[in-house]
């Protein structure tokens, strides 16, 4: 559903100002106990020592060979020299996540082209209108499992009709449900990648949650990477706004791997092409600041930020998804994250009739959205039970 927001956010600001309350559930940011944005003060410290060498000036487009380098070890992992070895791999800064994905879009595709999606996603379709996409959607889920069946057979479809496709998958903490794949799922989507030879398939893998997944390695799904096969081109999405919990500062980045050298070094130009004709440049404090953490002394102290961080965000949500099981309110299987959704039949009515009781949250496919990460533990007490009673659930 292509609804604001940002506008939903603002909405629940201005209520706050009214009634003591509100339950602001509409946005993805992280909020301490104690409602203070600050969750990482590494990060907070880290800003307010720059210098204006490193916020003034210009950055180079695409971030600059040192961002590049640490930005591929950061998001690889330990798996990089194993992917070097049979893929090629280069990186260009984005404003966000959301920079990447957009930009993707803009390079990738030509107008009234289909891009290939989950029914129950994020508002990729903004993004998607820009470009003057379409959208062809398979289904996410059969029952507690990511629906593969409807993703093979989805794709085939599209296949059939259009040469060049760009499958999106978000993954870990898939926004707006909480799921992550199973290894053997991520796997398998891999394989029915692979399987459309005739075709040229741009692999939009959407990782912006990835420091949040409670997976025993996080970063394992990467070692699957090189199984891919050269008609198969990678773009690693990545969103350093919400890893460091800097939303407004726009850090992110399109990672490009593929077996094709040529290939990668294409799409690189293109990317630059595509930033210098929108955006002109990253913020430079967005990339020093991912500099600074990139260095194994300043990184230990902010993973341990993250790692605080990550336990209460995990507390809220399985608080909720606990609550809501015991009384019947069903939601979309959940793993991990920031978010979770509750089941309704219309959730563009019933969003709304949640803020005529202060809840605000937003309407997506099959339910209703709540940012659990920006919600207290007393405030997600009793939660479920108040949207069950007000919806007649």
């Amino acid at each position: 559903m292509a609804v604001d927001i940002l506008k939903i956010s603002k909405d629940a600001r201005d209520a706050k100002k009214i009634y003591n309350d509100v339950i602001d559930a509409s946005i993805g940011m992280f909020f301490d106990e104690d409602k203070s944005i600050g969750g990482m003060p590494s990060v907070s410290k880290a800003i307010r020592e720059l210098s204006d060498d490193q916020i003034l000036p210009y950055p180079s487009v695409d971030g600059g060979p040192g961002f590049k380098k640490d930005l591929i070890s950061w998001v690889l992992g330990k798996y990089e020299d194993e992917i070097k070895k049979t893929m090629y791999v280069d990186a260009c800064a984005t404003p966000g996540g959301s920079g990447a994905i957009a930009s993707t879009f803009s390079i990738m595709t030509k107008p009234k082209d289909y891009i290939f999606v989950s029914d129950v996603r994020w508002q990729y379709e903004r993004f998607a209108d820009r470009a003057k996409l379409n959208i062809f959607e398979h289904k996410l889920f059969d029952g507690d499992a990511f629906n593969l069946q409807s993703f093979k057979e989805r794709l085939d479809a599209l296949c059939a009709i259009q040469h060049r496709v760009v499958v999106i998958v978000n993954d870990p903490c898939h926004n707006p449900t909480g799921y992550t794949l199973t290894l053997d799922e991520f796997n398998k989507i891999i394989d029915i990648l692979n399987s459309k030879t005739e075709n040229e398939i741009i692999f939009l893998y959407d990782v912006a949650y990835l420091e949040f997944t409670h997976e025993e390695d996080n970063r394992l799904k990467m070692s699957y990477l090189p199984k891919l096969k050269e008609h198969v081109m990678t773009i690693v999405t990545f969103s350093g706004s919400k890893t460091f919990g800097v939303y407004g500062l726009r850090m992110g980045a399109a990672i490009i791997l593929s077996k094709n050298k040529d290939q990668v070094a294409d799409a690189h130009k293109k990317y630059v092409n595509e930033a210098r004709g929108s955006w002109s440049a990253t913020p430079t404090i967005s990339i020093e600041l991912f500099n600074h953490f990139a260095k194994p002394e300043n990184k230990k102290v902010f993973l341990k930020d993250l790692a605080r961080l990550n336990d209460i965000v995990q507390k809220r949500s399985m608080s909720f998804n606990e609550q809501a099981k015991e009384i019947g309110l069903v939601t979309y299987p959940f793993r991990s994250g920031f978010y979770t959704v509750v089941l309704t039949d219309n959730p563009d009515q019933d969003y709304l009739k949640l803020q005529e009781h202060h809840i605000y949250a937003v309407p997506m496919n099959g339910g209703i959205r709540l940012a659990l990460c920006s919600l207290s533990i007393h405030e997600i007490q009793g939660l479920p039970s108040k949207i069950k009673s007000i919806l007649n659930l």
